[in-house]
């Protein structure tokens, strides 16, 4: 049984590039340089995933309209929306919580989206 093939593009906001960086810098700190590569490796293939299924994220409309979330590990939090209005799959991930981090409060009034959403 092979994965659905589905045309689209991953978008990564500045804040969720960051993340993923410090993600990385901390578990290679942490562990080693091999284990934070593979999670960070792990992370990314569950983002690409959402391609496949891009509505299976649980919506969370309260926090930001649009905005679903999905989780890696139970400890890995990726927040995402979902964009089909030019008629290509766009998901832009607008970030990425680990190990218990208060994302809700990350979407605050203050979170201003840098692709201008």
């Amino acid at each position: 049984m092979g994965r659905p093939f589905v045309t689209g593009r991953i978008n990564f906001t500045a804040e969720a590039e960051r993340q993923l960086n410090e993600l990385d810098d901390w578990i290679t700190k942490a562990a080693s340089a091999d284990t934070a590569r593979r999670f960070v490796s792990a992370v990314l293939e569950h983002i690409d995933g959402i391609l496949a299924f891009p509505l299976a994220g649980r919506a969370r409309d309260d926090v930001r309209p649009g905005m679903r979330v999905t989780t890696l590990k139970k400890r890995t939090l990726v927040a995402y929306e979902v964009d089909a209005k030019s008629g290509e799959l766009v998901v832009n991930i607008l970030g990425v919580f680990h190990g218990g981090q208060n994302w809700e409060t990350a979407f605050g009034e203050d979170w201003v989206d840098p692709n201008g959403g």
